[in-house]
């Protein structure tokens, strides 16, 4: 499964994609649109962010940040936008100067529960995460005060389970998301699909449908950007339950709003090619291409269905594609750990693996830490597994399935991979144990 922004950050990145649409949501919420502002060109970051421009909405945000210098939440999601473009070493300036301001924030208000928030992340990013934890303990502390004040205030419900999620209280932040929603929060439709996201990764799977019910029920149809938000996030809930064909419907519904939805394309072609389907496959994949040329994954996916439907000679040519611009992409940021792995992966299809070992060492060489949004090491560790695995390396591929697993027990791939090499090394109680783990949490041929 593949998304617009996932397609952009890799394989491992569809774990995370839920969480970062729904950062940027929740970013929304407090955006005006007015030309030429701060607000105008933070509200433009926000929309660029969301349709997978990184880079635009990275100077979009510079340009609301040269326009008002003491918006942290400007200078956080710069930050953030960079760390998606591979850039670390400028996301890590970003995320320094709005530790600074909040630095400041606090000093003039030291129970300032977004101030305290915003260092949580700052500091979180910045790899420092028990003073991050500090940081966002506070920011509920502030949070009470502010509610036991006024138990009414829907916008401090909603942000504490914010803050709640992060610190990983989640029976609790799924609490304080259902007040927001009983008090008719503006983005009660968010708060609603935000608590199917933390049932899903729960694997309550049932209750999580509900919730994304209960999400489009709250959230108006005029509301086309939190709509199309929470359709894409159900379509990748309806996958992992088996159920292509009604989440094709759910990334259909999302294209009727936006016929242009790089996401939405890129959803409707992974689910496409699950089913088999290649012919309308490469047709989604080729409009996601249509419109950005530059998204690697999308020619990655289009030479997989073209390989799939025989057509070896354009499979060949669409992964040649997305090889040039990975190392297009490396050529502007030799740091780039996304572009490394991404290089990897498509080395690894056109069965190049002892090439793709070498992109995917490098990717883990140049990752920054697991908590950094641009950090590409599972995959890459992942990716190496799976090229050594096809040179029969099994005892090597084992331990690079251990490594992604490490960083992220709950990757299927990562299991399935595991089960294959213990069986290829003759260990067949702990592969199929293994393989059975990897059904369980949704591992797709």
């Amino acid at each position: 499964m593949t998304t617009g922004m996932q397609g952009r950050l890799g394989k491992s990145a569809r774990f995370a994609f839920p969480s970062l649409l729904l950062a940027l949501a929740v970013l929304c919420a407090s955006s005006l649109a007015e030309e030429n502002t701060a607000v105008g060109w933070y509200k433009k970051g926000l929309e660029l962010g969301g349709n997978g421009s990184f880079e635009e909405s990275a100077q979009a945000f510079g340009q609301a940040i040269k326009l008002d210098p003491e918006n942290t939440s400007s200078y956080l999601s710069l930050a953030l936008m960079l760390e998606l473009t591979g850039d670390r070493r400028r996301a890590e300036t970003a995320y320094q100067e709005a530790l600074n301001l909040t630095k400041k924030d606090l000093q003039k208000n030291p129970v300032d529960a977004e101030a305290w928030w915003n260092q949580g992340v700052a500091l979180d990013s910045l790899s420092r995460q028990t003073e991050a934890k500090e940081a966002r303990e506070r920011a509920v502390l502030a949070y009470n005060q502010t509610l036991a004040g006024n138990p009414k205030d829907a916008a401090s419900w909603f942000h504490m389970a914010e803050v709640l999620v992060s610190l990983n209280r989640q029976d609790e932040a799924i609490q304080a998301y259902e007040r927001s929603i009983g008090l008719n929060y503006s983005k009660a439709g968010i708060a609603a699909i935000t608590i199917s996201n933390l049932l899903q990764s729960r694997g309550r799977y049932a209750e999580a449908l509900s919730a994304s019910d209960q999400a489009l029920n709250l959230t108006p149809a005029s509301n086309v950007q939190d709509r199309m938000l929470i359709l894409e996030i159900r379509g990748t809930l309806l996958e992992e339950v088996g159920r292509q064909e009604v989440a094709l419907q759910a990334y259909d519904q999302c294209l009727q709003l936006d016929s242009n939805s790089e996401s939405c394309w890129m959803n409707k072609a992974s689910v496409l090619s699950h089913l088999h389907r290649y012919n309308e496959s490469t047709g989604a994949y080729r409009k996601a291409i249509e419109l950005d040329p530059e998204m690697s994954n999308a020619w990655l996916g289009l030479g997989g269905a073209l390989n799939a439907s025989g057509e070896e000679a354009d499979a060949l040519a669409a992964y040649q594609s997305a090889l040039k611009i990975a190392e297009q992409q490396i050529l502007d940021n030799p740091e780039n750990a996304r572009a490394w792995e991404a290089k990897g992966r498509t080395l690894q299809k056109m069965g190049r693996y002892q090439d793709a070992i070498e992109a995917f060492n490098r990717s883990v060489e140049v990752s920054g830490p697991v908590v950094a949004v641009s950090s590409a090491s599972e995959a890459a560790w992942l990716g190496k597994g799976d090229a050594l695995l096809a040179l029969g390396k099994n005892e090597e591929s084992l331990e690079a399935y251990r490594q992604a697993i490490e960083i992220y027990p709950l990757d299927p791939d990562a299991w399935h991979g595991k089960g294959e090499a213990l069986q290829a090394l003759g260990k067949r109680i702990e592969g199929d144990m293994a393989l059975q783990l990897a059904e369980r949490l949704g591992y797709r041929e």
